[in-house]
């Protein structure tokens, strides 16, 4: 998530703690994911692709019933 994106959402609900902020998060660029971010990310992708075809197997068969 951008850290840009937390502290406009942040400023919009008037928190009042913004002022505890140090404002990194506006010097930060875009979110870069490492190997390990992006295996993750894989490894999870291809769960959710499974659960899919699944669900679409068992529709499938239901509507043959």
């Amino acid at each position: 998530m951008d850290p840009k994106m937390v502290l406009r959402w942040a400023k919009e609900l008037s928190r009042s703690d913004l002022e505890q902020l140090d404002g990194s998060a506006l010097k930060q660029s875009a979110f870069i994911p490492t190997a390990s971010d992006y295996a993750t990310l894989e490894k999870g992708h291809e769960k959710l692709k499974k659960l899919y075809a699944e669900q679409a197997l068992e529709r499938e068969i239901l509507r043959g019933l």
